[in-house]
């Protein structure tokens, strides 16, 4: 006798499925989920697609990439000086699990944009732009986010702001990040060192020869979300002809993860940390490469004067769940310009003028000049010893010694600049006191997302 299969049930969960920066995803108030974070997994999984390790998520409304498999859960807050809390989680594409172990500043960006849309936080008559504060529970970090409004007090999404990663341009959000450092291990470097190496063993390749076991230098650091930052100039040859997504490329980036997450306490074992994708996370870098014709057009949206377009400082290379990644997280954004200012990380050393090759020619225009040194007046001998003398540092007025500098971070889509203010308050490690990054955002759909369990 035939067993009739149990009937499942038809659920539904008011959403928002917002473009927030780069990344794409769900916004859900947390009174509409169960009570208890470890009863998310099936209604957020069922929801995105990802129920039976279905790498489409064609039963679901993900987009089948980590980029368009997340979800925020935005709630009132009750701390003081806090609007909102946020709870990030990377809905994995084709493994049946949820991450909840790490912050995503794209999606992070929408959350102002959703906390005004929703009523969660009110807008003063007149207000033309609204600080909304939130706190994330992933890393139990503030960020601050300034958020545009129109004279009706509506978010005004549409605006000429441009990042690279989106073709058409927006409003622009202000994402502040304070006090970044330690979001994860409680210290900017969780070892305590600003490079050292770590031994990856050999492994057979795809074409049956045996990779050597090699050493790579990297920077071990945890700022916003921590990061295994890997000076791609010390990977074998073989590697760094491999395309970046090939069985081999991929292998090698996870090992590194891997091994840089027991080393940084994020698991006992590298064991442990292969079954933990979303952190740490790891980042190649190098010297920036020649500008792209994508990157010059970019450029050319926000400077008058072609030939003073700024430099990148740094090129990267991201993995996000095992993936490249196509742009650059905005908190890898953050983790990697404070990397860049700080002396002796892998990414400072590849960022200095005199370990660059002389800038090419772009279309016939003349070499970008190098960065000009900081008036000594402006910076001490405590400074440079903490941020290196060929650092461009503006010293913020009545801010009691903090100092500003931009970033600018070359990746896959374009470049990303990141405003950067360190204290040096005397400590034993030098201090981020925030970094901020601008987005943009839009509200996709609304409605309720169906899902059966």
């Amino acid at each position: 006798m035939a067993v009739t299969p149990k009937r499942r049930t038809r659920r539904s969960i008011p959403a928002v499925l917002m473009r927030a920066g780069t990344s794409k995803g769900l916004f859900l108030h947390r009174a509409h989920l169960p009570p208890l974070e470890q009863d998310w997994a099936g209604p957020l999984l069922a929801a995105m697609g990802s129920r039976y390790n279905d790498t489409r998520q064609i039963d679901g409304v993900g987009g089948a990439s980590s980029v368009t498999s997340k979800v925020a859960v935005v709630a009132p807050s009750q701390r003081p000086g806090v609007d909102v809390d946020y709870t990030f989680v990377q809905v994995a594409v084709g493994d049946d699990t949820v991450d909840l172990t790490g912050n995503c500043g794209n999606m992070c960006s929408g959350v102002g944009p959703f906390a005004i849309q929703e009523g969660l936080v009110l807008v003063p008559p007149e207000t033309r732009r609204v600080d909304v504060r939130i706190f994330n529970t992933n890393t139990e970090r503030i960020i601050v986010e300034t958020v545009e409004v129109d004279e009706d007090g509506f978010v005004a999404e549409d605006g000429s702001y441009r990042i690279p990663g989106v073709k058409g341009p927006g409003s622009e959000i202000k994402v502040a990040f304070l006090d970044p450092a330690g979001s994860m291990t409680g210290k900017l470097f969780p070892t305590g060192k600003r490079s050292e190496s770590i031994q990856v063993e050999g492994r057979k390749q795809v074409t049956g020869h045996m990779l050597a076991p090699f050493d790579v230098r990297v920077t071990l650091i945890d700022a916003a979300n921590p990061f295994v930052v890997v000076d791609s100039e010390t990977l074998p040859a073989v590697v760094r002809a491999q395309p970046r997504d090939s069985p081999l490329s991929l292998e090698v980036a996870e090992s590194i993860r891997r091994l840089g997450a027991v080393r940084m306490g994020l698991a006992e074992t590298v064991e442990a940390a292969a079954l933990v994708r979303g952190t740490p996370k790891l980042a190649y870098v190098s010297r920036p490469a020649s500008l792209s014709r994508a990157t010059i057009l970019e450029n050319a949206l926000r400077f008058d004067d072609a030939a003073a377009i700024p430099p990148p400082d740094i090129q990267i290379l991201a993995y996000s769940m095992g993936r490249p990644h196509p742009s650059l997280q905005l908190t890898g954004g953050v983790c990697l310009a404070s990397a860049v200012t700080m002396e002796g990380t892998v990414a400072n050393r590849l960022s200095q003028k005199d370990s660059k090759p002389e800038p090419p020619s772009i279309d016939g225009l003349p070499p970008t000049p190098e960065r000009t040194p900081s008036p000594s007046s402006l910076v001490d001998d405590a400074s440079r010893a903490l941020l290196g003398e060929t650092q461009s540092i503006e010293v913020l007025p009545n801010m009691n010694g903090v100092m500003k500098r931009n970033i600018r971070l070359a990746h896959g889509s374009g470049v990303m600049e990141v405003e950067t203010w360190t204290r040096l308050d005397g400590a034993d490690e030098p201090a981020i006191d925030r970094c901020i990054v601008s987005r943009t955002a839009r509200r996709l759909f609304e409605g309720n997302v169906l899902y059966y369990t």
